[in-house]
């Protein structure tokens, strides 16, 4: 307890040094009078919060309705660097207890890590021969997007970075007083130059910028984090199963950034090419760097050592094109491990030199020593195998055993690149090409069985002339030239470079064999002289029809004699990726989650009984909404028999920076991903997993019925709330931030299917509706729980059920980050009195409902009373977050209602609604 306080007074501490450092910035920066007001708004939200006085609202609403623009923008961007700095204090924290339960724990290991797992398996009584299988099967791959919910500039990040550097250095070093000042010197520094930087981006961010900020997180903290993890993982083996073999790239990453094409015309092929060059040399630099530190360390002498003559034959006869290689031979002839390591590094040096992109696009090119993972990692094995016979184990398990870790973990690629296209978009490429070849008059005009019969036979006939094509239009020139490019880099490079081909909005099996018909066409499948593929093909469900009949579309698949031919050369592997943003926006949250889990059971069986190997690929989000939340125990949350070893997650926007920003926490997130995959794949008769009772299955389906009906009531039966949704929220104000190079539609109508889920949510966060996260829920509950019995029913699913505990604890923290009252505020901006009390009627009603029945299901007082650390943050938090709510619906107002909003006095208020915008996403750590 008193360690508790302990902490918890540091934390205290952290924020009062950065809100004091913060204050004396404002005041040398904006003025005595910024910082007065800006004091007088937050007593007064804070009082607002204690007292509940509707006075106390007006007299904010009239502080903030008197204040300038140049003023309203101040105190937006006050409150913004105050959660900025309050974040890194909390992440600081974060890190201070994760240390001190590790302190407290050892020799035991620290809860849902990945020792812990290994531990429990052990516990349960899995056997040698059981967990070998699941080692073998183990395969977690964490996927970057580039989603545009991270609304922070890469300029600020890195400024954010420095001084969390610092915060930390404050407390672990041994600081003698002046350097103690020069710490607090560095941190007012870095938070002076925060105030006079833009927060907003003066134009889009491109696709590159996308993938070099992605590739950032990989040079700053995860490049070092993951051989801790390999060797922690190594070491729990040897402690609990010391026969076992340490399984191979059991933790990977991938990318969708600069692969994702759909409803994004940014990404194009040479934007693909360009993004391969980037991941490569990026491997290629930091591996180079390595083997320089190599070739100093190690100076073993054969005059010393008795180096098998045969090592030292191949030695003497390396390249010496490398004018360092050449010196070290000269200057160092007895120390071959030394020239051995150099010329690693000239092969490394040539191969990141070398012009990858011109390659691609199909420039002759010279020969390269390093063109794929294994070309790096055999000198590196048959280094560490001669080390260990010349007992210097010692030697080969620090620098070099970093070094073969990253080499097997990132190859020479950093990750792999996943492509992702809409399956209409590919339906009309084809629908032309086969015009153009003679092959179909009107493809596009089929139904999905006419398609497939269509593909079906176009995959038994012989490739035609594609040279041929004339006057092709952009989208098919861009196809085509994709794919040739494609073809390059799987034939130069190898197949490591790509993950899955991602067919967004898969409907049939027809959508899946349109994509293996061009890649047939550019001999990158089912080539009859080739046993191997080039590429994958995964289909993304996302609706809930599309959910429901997933498993039909699968099994059509896998009895479909083309693609059987294509999965039997990948192994009868097959993944298959399921959408948690769409389908909340589909269908509501309650019903969302419901369908995902069936979903889930279904295809695990159906690829069971055709014997395919399964991973199920989450397209999580950050917000509740879009299937964000705490990532163990999400995962332990799935149907068992679901993950089975394998798991594929997409880290996107503002989560990546939040996981991956501080290596401790990077760690830390990494461990309890990997943990909760272990744990979810122990074999069912060990009963580790908790298998949902028919009664309760019963429940769920009454549940998601009446929550379906309740949310498509709301959202697609009544037309005023379009109405409401686009004047109570900064909807349109979000569409014209630079905060991503992908459009918020998939298409150019603007209609509300084609809105893409991720600034419906955004829009709802920002407001403090935050409805995608929880509405239906209340209307749901309410109708099942109408005697004693049917809510013991409930009770017992969120005591023992953790599907469905963790439905309704995630409901229950966006219920804790909505506020009803600030949502108000915005419901005052619809013009339209009558749609105004109409909508917001009903959405206050049913949050009040789902609060209620929340706490009557989970048998508490108050919203997150079984999370005190959460409800302590988030209570901490409001009344802070408040204050840019107000200043931000006042700023909406005056913004609207000007006749000109190209005008100079419209772009000052859109820059400071922007201000907002970020402050209220770092507030609630939450955008969409």
């Amino acid at each position: 307890m008193a360690n508790q306080e302990n902490m918890q007074d540091s934390l205290s501490q952290d924020i009062h040094l950065l809100g004091d450092i913060l204050g004396r910035v404002i005041r040398r920066q904006a003025g005595i009078e910024v910082f007065e007001l800006e004091e007088r708004i937050r007593a007064l939200a804070k009082a607002r919060r204690v007292d509940e006085d509707l006075d106390l609202d007006k007299r904010l609403a009239e502080v903030v309705d008197g204040l300038s623009i140049e003023q309203a923008e101040l105190i937006a961007r006050a409150f913004a660097a105050y959660f900025e700095l309050v974040n890194l204090a909390e992440e600081q924290h974060r890190v201070r207890v994760l240390r001190q339960r590790e302190r407290e724990a050892h020799p035991r290991p620290l809860r849902e890590s990945i020792p812990a797992a290994i531990d429990t398996l052990y516990q349960l009584g899995v056997d040698e021969y059981e967990m070998s299988r699941l080692l073998e099967r183990l395969h977690v791959e964490l996927v970057f997007t580039a989603h545009p919910t991270q609304a922070h500039r890469r300029t600020i990040l890195s400024k954010l970075r420095r001084i969390a550097a610092a915060l930390s250095d404050l407390e672990t070093r041994d600081l003698l007083p002046a350097e103690r000042e020069e710490l607090v010197a560095q941190i007012t520094s870095e938070v002076t130059a925060l105030w006079v930087t833009n927060r907003s981006r003066t134009a889009k961010p491109t696709v590159t910028d996308e993938v070099r900020t992605g590739l950032y997180y990989f040079d700053t903290t995860i490049w070092e984090v993951l051989p801790q993890i390999y060797a922690a993982t190594a070491q729990a083996l040897r402690r609990r199963y010391p026969s076992l073999k340490m399984p191979e790239r059991f933790l990977t990453f991938g990318s969708w950034v600069g692969g994702d094409r759909d409803g994004n015309p940014n990404v194009t092929a040479a934007i693909t090419a360009e993004t391969l060059r980037l991941h490569r040399g990026l491997a290629l630099e930091r591996h180079r760097r390595a083997a320089r530190r190599l070739d100093r360390s190690l100076s073993i002498s054969s005059d010393l050592v008795d180096i098998d003559p045969d090592l030292l034959e191949t030695l003497e006869n390396a390249a010496v094109d490398s004018p360092h290689v050449a010196f070290l031979q000269e200057r160092y002839p007895s120390e071959p491990y030394r020239l051995w390591a150099a010329s690693l590094g000239a092969d490394l040096a040539e191969a990141s030199a070398g012009d990858m992109v011109a390659r691609l696009k199909g420039q002759a090119n010279p020969p390269l020593n390093i063109r794929s993972m294994s070309d790096l990692r055999a000198p590196l094995e048959a280094m560490d195998r001669t080390l260990r016979e010349l007992g210097m184990a010692d030697l080969a398990a620090t620098d070099l055993a970093r070094l073969r870790t990253q080499a097997e973990v990132f190859g020479v690629h950093v990750g792999r690149l996943d492509l992702r296209q809409l399956s209409d978009f590919n339906t009309a490429v084809l629908d032309e090409l086969l015009r153009k070849l003679d092959l179909h008059p009107a493809f596009g005009n089929l139904d999905g069985p006419g398609r497939l019969a269509v593909l079906t036979e176009l995959l038994t006939q012989p490739v035609p002339d594609l040279d041929s094509l004339t006057e092709l239009s952009a989208a098919a020139t861009e196809t085509l030239t994709l794919f040739e490019i494609l073809k390059r880099a799987v034939d130069f490079y190898g197949t490591e470079l790509f993950g899955p081909y991602i067919v967004s909005m898969t409907h049939g099996p027809e959508d899946i064999l349109a994509p293996l018909l061009l890649a047939y066409w550019h001999g990158l499948a089912l080539q009859p002289d080739s046993g191997v593929e080039g590429m994958a093909f995964a289909p993304l469900f996302e609706t809930r029809d599309d959910l429901q009949n997933a498993p039909l579309t699968m099994a059509a698949l896998f009895a479909h004699p083309s693609y059987q031919r294509h999965l039997e050369r990948l192994q009868n592997e097959q993944t298959i990726m399921i959408g948690y943003s769409d389908s909340n926006k589909d269908a509501g949250y309650l019903t969302a989650n419901w369908e995902l889990y069936q979903a889930q059971e279904a295809l695990a069986e159906c690829c069971q009984a055709s014997r395919i190997t399964l991973t199920l690929f989450h397209g999580r989000g950050g917000t509740i909404a879009r299937g964000g939340g705490p990532a163990n125990r999400a995962i332990l949350a799935q149907p068992p028999g679901s993950v089975n070893g394998r798991i594929r997650i997409t880290e996107q926007g503002e989560v990546i920076d939040e996981r991956y920003g501080d290596p401790a926490v990077a760690r830390r997130h990494l461990e309890q991903v990997v943990h909760a995959v272990l744990v979810s794949s122990v074999p069912e008769h060990y009963g580790a997993q908790t298998q949902p009772a028919e009664e309760w299955r019963a429940a769920m389906d009454e549940l998601s019925a009446a929550s379906y009906r309740a949310y498509r009531e709301l959202i697609y039966e009544t037309p005023e709330l379009l109405i409401y949704w686009d004047q109570a929220t900064p909807l349109n104000e979000i569409s014209q931030m630079s905060i991503g190079s992908r459009p918020a539609r998939r298409s150019a109508q603007a209609t509300f299917d084609s809105l893409r889920a991720i600034p419906w949510g955004f829009s709802w966060m920002q407001s403090r509706h935050v409805l995608p996260g929880w509405y239906g829920v209340g209307h749901a509950l309410a109708a099942y729980a109408t005697t004693p019995e049917r809510l013991r029913t409930l009770r017992e699913m969120y005591g023992e059920w953790p599907f469905f505990r963790v439905v309704i604890d995630n409901a229950q923290l966006s219920l804790a980050k909505a506020d009803m009252g600030i949502a108000g505020l915005y419901a005052d901006l619809v013009a339209q009195e009558d749609v105004r009390h109409q909508i917001f009627g009903v959405i206050n009603g049913a949050f009040d409902q789902a609060v209620s029945e929340i706490l009557r299901v989970s048998d508490q007082q108050a919203l997150l009373d079984n999370e005190p650390v959460l409800q302590r943050s988030v209570k901490q938090r409001n009344p802070y977050v408040d204050p840019l709510n107000f200043v931000q619906v006042n700023l909406l107002r005056r913004y609207r209602a000007l006749p000109d909003q190209n005008s100079d006095e419209a772009q000052m208020l859109l820059q400071a609604i922007f201000l907002t915008i970020n402050g209220i996403a770092s507030g609630l750590k939450n955008t969409g």
